[in-house]
């Protein structure tokens, strides 16, 4: 297992994802408004004050559809609290029947390496 925790089981090399990079949590209750999600995509972060079950939650837009939120779990929603005006880079898209899973860093922290978005284009990550 990576540092990070994530393997690429499908072709048995590990990956070790960039250390501030998340999967969009609540991703597949939106599935429907990722269809055209592609690497090229910056995605957006909005704070959510009123939200009933997290007051500090953050979610996750592409264009004006809301797709989900920065996980609670990692101390990413820190990191991204304090860089909310960042896009988030598409690092990752991964569907199996129809759900998607899909990771992105806020673009501050994103550092061009074609050798690790090749393994994570193919990746389990």
């Amino acid at each position: 297992m990576s540092v990070h925790g994530h393997y690429a089981e499908q072709y048995g090399r590990k990956i070790d994802v960039p250390e501030k990079s998340f999967k969009i949590a609540g991703i597949s209750h939106h599935t429907e408004k990722c269809v055209s999600i592609t690497y090229e995509t910056e995605l957006i972060m909005k704070l959510e004050p009123e939200n009933k079950y997290d007051p500090s939650a953050i979610a996750i837009y592409f264009g004006d559809n809301h797709i989900g939120y920065v996980p609670k779990e990692g101390g990413m929603k820190e990191i991204c609290a304090a860089n909310i005006s960042e896009p988030l880079k598409v690092l990752n898209i991964k569907m199996i029947n129809r759900n998607y899973g899909i990771r992105v860093i806020p673009l501050c922290f994103y550092e061009h390496d074609p050798v690790l978005e090749s393994q994570l284009m193919f990746s389990d990550g």
